[in-house]
């Protein structure tokens, strides 16, 4: 199981650094946006990504997703290649479909959202960009299917520099606003997908398969629903923010969303582009459980290191992003709340992977629809009695009766035994360290840094003394021991 364990930390780490490298362009672009955008328009901007966000995850129909599923149960490369072609058709059809239908309805869209026709450009270049990126997601997953990882990374390190040069250029440059932006973001992901068509080309069996077409429907057609309720669960609470006060409001609440999701953005994604592959080719092996209880325990430990430091740091994070602008600076207060939700999202998240394993993906929709309907109704409820806070309560209820009811549907599918004792033991000195941490919060910046370093120290010794187990603690002395040795990272990933 080691040699599992090992595997999957490599693998994630190779897409780890992809997907960090993406969500770092979110990053790097917020001081800008914050610095060039007032928060009103950050607004807008935020509010047009969601759009774009949910085309993406509803045009596509998963079908990325079904052709890695799919294409991992078979070893035959010309078979895979077929699978990858037929997919490949379905979606181009999808794509050019969605084009010819929404490009006539872009002032409809500028009137409903901006009470002007004036901005329907702002929705063609959205809708070219939604189009352009659906059809690069595919590629991506036939690198995943071959586990051609370096690959991949190139590929995302081209996206990256590409929309950070396009969106600096037009922004700050040319000084297009918002406008900027989207046609930044258009030709950054254009730019990336022609560069894959020679490795597409190659990898290609052009004889379409009606039946590998159904069995691409039948996997991905349910998790359509997951993505149009999951969507729904995370961003509901701007449109609903919006609907109360103004697009300030949302600029607001988004940076403080963003940061405080720094633990989602950089972990949960790259987690699961590393460890699903290697999931599922080893799911009937007898170990599996064990493997797959461990890993859950080391995934939720990760994710709350990383939300104990970005809610320590909040202030400090805030205050460097949008130095400038203190109308942004409310979002400090935001952060450590708005991480804590995503720990039992992270909870809720790797359990749901069990349906994904047993192809039982209709119980994954059916659970995300019932957390997008609390979040939704509870958004309603609070958020004009307490604001923003309301919003972040709504989001920590439903992800905890989400993790609720997967983790009862998901035993009865395929029981595992969790380490939930030191899980909750994680959990509980996370909570313990941000409300420490809080109260340094009015010290100077010397102060501050040294009182902030100090308990992250701290919370590591904790880990490590109370939560990990003899053999962990064993494993740990051995790798430092390899470090400390020439060669030692040679050795330890081989």
């Amino acid at each position: 199981m080691i040699k599992d364990l090992r595997n999957t930390f490599k693998q994630t780490a190779i897409y780890g650094i992809s997907n960090v490298l993406i969500k770092a362009t979110g990053l790097i672009l917020l001081p800008i946006y914050t610095s060039e955008l007032s928060a009103n328009d950050y607004g807008v901007l935020v509010m047009l990504e969601i759009i774009a966000q949910l085309f993406v995850g509803v045009i596509s129909f998963h079908i990325p997703a079904s052709i890695l599923r799919l294409g991992s149960e078979v070893s035959d490369i010309r078979r895979q290649n077929q699978i990858y072609f037929t997919g490949w058709m379905m979606l181009l059809g999808v794509v050019a479909l969605f084009i010819l239908v929404t490009m006539p309805l872009s002032g409809i869209f500028s009137e409903v959202m901006f009470e002007s026709p004036d901005f329907s450009l702002y929705f063609i270049l959205l809708f070219c960009s939604i189009g352009v990126e659906i059809l690069g997601i595919l590629p991506l997953q036939l690198m995943r299917l071959k586990e051609q990882s370096t690959k991949y990374l190139l590929f995302f390190l081209l996206k990256l520099l590409s929309m950070l040069g396009f969106v600096i250029y037009f922004i700050i440059v040319r000084e297009m606003g918002v406008l900027g932006a989207i046609l930044g973001i258009l030709l950054g992901n254009a730019l990336m997908w022609l560069s894959t068509i020679p490795f597409q080309l190659r990898n290609i069996l052009p004889k379409f398969d009606k039946r590998i077409a159904l069995s691409i429907y039948r996997y991905g057609a349910p998790l359509v629903f997951t993505t149009i309720a999951a969507i729904a669960l995370t961003i509901s609470d701007r449109f609903i923010i919006k609907y109360y006060g103004e697009f300030a409001d949302v600029g607001i609440y988004s940076v403080a969303y963003k940061i405080g999701s720094i633990a989602n953005l950089l972990v949960i994604g790259s987690f699961t582009l590393g460890y699903l592959p290697i999931a599922f080719k080893k799911f009937r092996d007898p170990n599996f459980s064990r493997f797959f209880s461990k890993m859950f325990t080391y995934f939720i430990g990760i994710i709350v290191l990383l939300t104990l430091g970005v809610s320590i740091f909040s202030k400090e994070l805030i205050k460097v992003i949008s130095s400038d602008a203190p109308e942004f600076w409310f979002a400090v207060i935001l952060v450590p709340f708005i991480g804590f939700t995503f720990i039992f999202k992270a909870l809720q998240f790797y359990i749901a992977f069990v349906f994904y394993l047993t192809k039982k993906t209709k119980y994954d929709a059916m659970i995300t629809g019932i957390g997008a309907s609390i979040t939704i109704a509870v958004n309603f409820l609070l958020i004009p009695v307490w604001g923003m806070y309301g919003a972040i309560a709504a989001t920590g209820l439903s992800y905890i009766v989400m993790g609720v009811i997967t983790y009862r549907i998901a035993q009865s599918q395929f029981p595992i035994s969790y380490e939930f004792k030191r899980i909750f033991g994680l959990l509980f000195g996370c909570a313990v360290f941000i409300l420490i941490g809080y109260y340094f919060n009015d010290l100077s910046l010397i102060a501050r840094l040294t009182t902030k370093s100090v308990l992250m120290v701290a919370f590591i010794f904790m880990l490590y003394f109370l939560v990990m187990d003899d053999i962990e603690r064993g494993k740990i002395r051995k790798v430092l021991s390899i470090l400390r040795k020439s060669g030692g990272w040679k050795e330890f990933f081989p």
